[in-house]
């Protein structure tokens, strides 16, 4: 439908001097409608919408790119509207020192219409989140695409870009909710973190006192904008691991970092554990998986170190390895393996392909290449261990697939 009148509509802008380098089809034909209706910014909208967003067409020259346009209509106060993803990571300025000016990138309104358009060339084996900052009278807010049907779980959540490579499905694919499962609320008052911490229990119905455990950390990640019992419960019912109970901790306290984290550790498992054993949980330690993002994948590499007694593996999502306490050169954990004993825990790393950006917090140490050295640092040592690169960012889309990928890895046949 849209082929032949935006030839025309194309040739029109061109004259009037009005398309800009790249546009795709969709979009020269709304700048071409302005161009010649000034007042059509309804009209130009449902044309632009009518196939739905985010816009994904072939790359001219290279098999392994998409071309994705993304497009939002706004309120007429709005003064400029930005896209946050990690596929932004190509066109980053570095190192990045502000993160909405060099990291996220601005759009291109189209006249005074409102509608606002960026288009940028994606790998196609990424699926990533993304949302919009629109800003209105000097203040940003945050807004998911509405155009876009698929996104994370949970109100507000953001939207999804999924291109045709991207991996299978089937691990994160949500369940009914007439046959999702309520979780345990358990409360500790915990000394070491001096707190009251809260934690959600997702039992698997199959599973015995002494089915595999996973305890993951932040429960609002995992428990409501990507469902770790999904994961573990769908990769569970296709045979590929064995039905496992999931453990989510509220969150990762920022204080911990003055402490190395060692007040996780003692959390871990002095606390923590002795409480889940009294709700008639007892797996052995081989079958006790630590697993986190970002900085909660360094405090539970530190923790399963620290105590191999009590922890038989680690699941490290985007671990924050370039971290060192104030005053120690960057990467402190890779200097602080000590030699595996024999019943010494297994370590599964993921990184994502697109994190090399270099910013103010990892002062160049960038999360691909600090989980590459720190896998070389744990294997050195006598550790079993897997680094896995996964395709996106430091982003829950695409940690869901790594988080299937190293529960199949560590407790798959």
């Amino acid at each position: 439908m849209r082929s032949g009148l935006a030839g025309l509509l194309v040739a029109f802008a061109v004259s009037a001097g009005v398309l800009q380098a790249q546009a795709p089809a969709a979009v020269a034909e709304a700048q071409a409608l302005l161009a010649e209706q000034p007042h059509a910014a309804e009209q130009a909208w449902r044309r632009l919408v009518a196939d739905g967003l985010p816009i994904v067409e072939p790359h001219p020259d290279r098999t392994g790119l998409a071309r994705v346009t993304f497009a939002v209509k706004t309120r007429p106060d709005t003064g400029a509207v930005r896209l946050d993803s990690v596929i932004a990571a190509s066109r980053a300025r570095q190192p990045v020192t502000d993160y909405r000016r060099d990291f996220t990138l601005p759009l291109t309104q189209i006249g005074n219409s409102g509608i606002w358009w960026l288009s940028l060339d994606v790998p196609r084996d990424v699926e990533a989140a993304y949302s919009f900052l629109v800003e209105r009278e000097g203040q940003w807010r945050r807004q998911s695409d509405p155009e876009n049907r698929r996104r994370l779980h949970g109100a507000a959540a953001e939207a999804v870009l999924r291109l045709d490579r991207a991996p299978d499905m089937a691990p994160v694919r949500p369940w009914p909710g007439r046959l999702a499962r309520q979780p345990e609320a358990i409360a500790i008052d915990s000394t070491a973190l001096q707190r009251s911490v809260f934690l959600q229990l997702y039992r698997a119905p199959d599973g015995g006192a002494d089915a595999p455990l996973l305890i993951l950390y932040d429960a609002f990640l995992w428990g409501v904008r990507a469902p770790a019992w999904e994961i573990a419960a769908n990769l569970a019912i296709a045979g590929e691991i064995p039905p496992v109970h999931v453990v989510l901790i509220d969150q990762l306290d920022p204080a911990s970092a003055a402490e190395n984290y060692a007040d996780q550790t003692r959390f871990l498992a002095d606390e923590l554990l002795p409480a889940l054993h009294e709700h008639e949980l007892d797996p052995a330690p081989r079958n006790i998986i630590l697993a986190g993002a970002s900085r909660r994948g360094l405090a539970v590499s530190r923790a399963a170190l620290a105590r191999p007694d009590a922890f038989g593996a680690v699941l490290s999502l985007s671990g924050s390895f370039y971290w060192s306490p104030d005053g120690e050169p960057p990467q402190w954990l890779a200097r602080e393996v000590p030699p595996a004993e024999e019943h010494a825990p297994r370590f599964h790393l993921a990184a994502g392909s697109l994190e090399y950006v270099e910013t103010s917090t990892n002062d160049g140490h960038v999360m691909l290449e600090t989980n590459r050295r720190f896998a070389a640092a744990l294997e050195a040592a006598g550790y079993e261990v897997e680094l896995a690169v996964f395709p996106g960012g430091h982003d829950v889309a695409a940690w869901r697939y790594a988080l299937a990928d190293g529960l199949v890895a560590l407790l798959g046949e």
